[in-house]
């Protein structure tokens, strides 16, 4: 017979063994789901837009859904390897001021989740099959798209810059699956990408997109990425803010700063005036990255699918330090809670009205000085898009207190 602790840990065994295998088996359900349905219309080449973006949310929602985040803004972090990008960017004066740059941080999230994963309504650009129904849809992604089309309007801003940023977006996120994820995409998923973000392209109004994978890979490589002053100052201010809220002391900051560099291949290395980094932090940096997809494989559930109520006003689901968007808290708990998160370091400030506490709507996503401008403009950009009149509740007024998550 055996003992009390001998039979309690066999127990505790049991159970980790058999959560263990109940994440495998959810992970592994899904995939194949996805696979079956959409195989057969990939095979035939009547995959939709719809299609794609479900096939996306496979790994950008459910399957590794930090790490492929973190590859689409390590995607923009690696554009300021081009001189004309980076100098464009550091002569706006947005990367001047943290405010500006957290802004500017969480507003190109916001865009960028809005795009992928609300409905891409309204005729295809490329040539994919039209869903039906689709100009009676949800617009938000037609204005997300007309809001950054009428500010990039006010700069002059060559094809080839936009289509080397739009190549990074499809091909980031596939190599950090391979890199550090704990599965690669598959072919699948690459066509889903391909054909997601080649519509986005479109309706950006970028010219010569390459029409398959190998062809993208190839046209980004050719590039030209040679070290500028303006690459390594864009990069280090940007730097500055994503580690801001580590401390200086005991080289804390300054060790992160080196770990970032890692992340690195040596000819975006090499643009940004960045030193070269020892092989142990290297293999320190992988171990950290492998060790969290581990985790995600292994012990992780799944995520609840994300909110999508239909509401005007919007709140992200996460937030910067410093706290664009976030909801001023209404009780005693929560207002403790966000105390205990800027004392620690996670947030700059309380929340307040100076972060936009009523949270956003996508006609205002920019600068701050820029909110109430080109509203009307990016309203007829996203009705063309939309293939029909756009109106309340999708294109806000402007005093509108409705809020939501998505």
């Amino acid at each position: 017979m055996l003992d009390w602790p001998t039979a309690n840990l066999q127990v505790f065994g049991l159970v980790c063994l058999g959560y263990l295998t109940f994440v495998r088996l959810l992970r592994r359900r899904r995939y194949n789901a996805i696979h079956e349905k959409y195989t057969p219309k990939y095979k035939a080449g009547a995959l939709t837009l719809r299609d794609a973006q479900e096939i996306m949310g496979l790994s950008m929602i459910y399957d590794m859904p930090a790490l492929l985040n973190y590859s689409l803004a390590f995607a923009l972090f690696k554009t300021y390897a081009i001189p004309s990008i980076s100098k464009l960017l550091f002569d706006t004066q947005e990367l001047s001021h943290p405010d500006r740059i957290s802004k500017r941080y969480a507003d190109t999230e916001i865009c960028f989740s809005t795009w992928m994963f609300c409905p891409l309504s309204g005729k295809p650009r490329t040539n994919v099959p039209e869903d039906e129904k689709s100009h009676e849809e949800d617009p938000r992604a037609n204005i997300a798209i007309s809001r950054v089309n009428w500010l990039h309007s006010r700069y002059k801003i060559s094809n080839g810059d936009y289509l080397f940023t739009l190549c990074l977006a499809i091909i980031e996120p596939v190599r950090w699956a391979a890199r550090f994820g704990w599965r690669s995409l598959s072919e699948l998923e690459r066509s889903a990408f391909l054909i997601c973000w080649t519509e986005i392209g479109q309706r950006m109004n970028i010219k010569d997109i390459p029409e398959t994978w190998e062809e993208l890979v190839q046209w980004s490589q050719a590039q030209n990425m040679v070290p500028a002053q303006s690459n390594h100052d864009v990069a280090s201010l940007t730097t500055e803010e994503l580690l801001h809220v580590l401390p200086e002391s005991f080289g804390i900051k300054n060790f992160a700063r080196r770990v970032s560099i890692c992340l690195l291949d040596d000819r975006t290395r090499i643009a940004m005036m960045q030193p070269a980094q020892p092989w142990y932090l290297h293999a320190f940096t992988r171990g950290v990255l492998h060790t969290f997809s581990f985790i995600q494989h292994h012990l992780q559930l799944h995520p609840t699918p994300p909110l999508r109520d239909g509401r005007v006003r919007m709140y992200p689901t996460r937030w910067q330090p410093k706290p664009w968007y976030k909801p001023q808290a209404n009780g005693l708990l929560g207002s403790l809670k966000d105390r205990l998160a800027v004392f620690v370091g996670f947030y700059d400030e309380m929340p307040g009205k100076k972060y936009k506490t009523d949270g956003y709507i996508l006609e205002e996503i920019g600068p701050v000085s820029l909110e109430k401008a080109g509203r009307e403009a990016t309203l007829r950009m996203a009705e063309d898009m939309q293939g029909c009149p756009i109106r309340a509740p999708w294109f806000a007024d402007m005093n509108t207190t409705k809020n939501a998550k998505t």
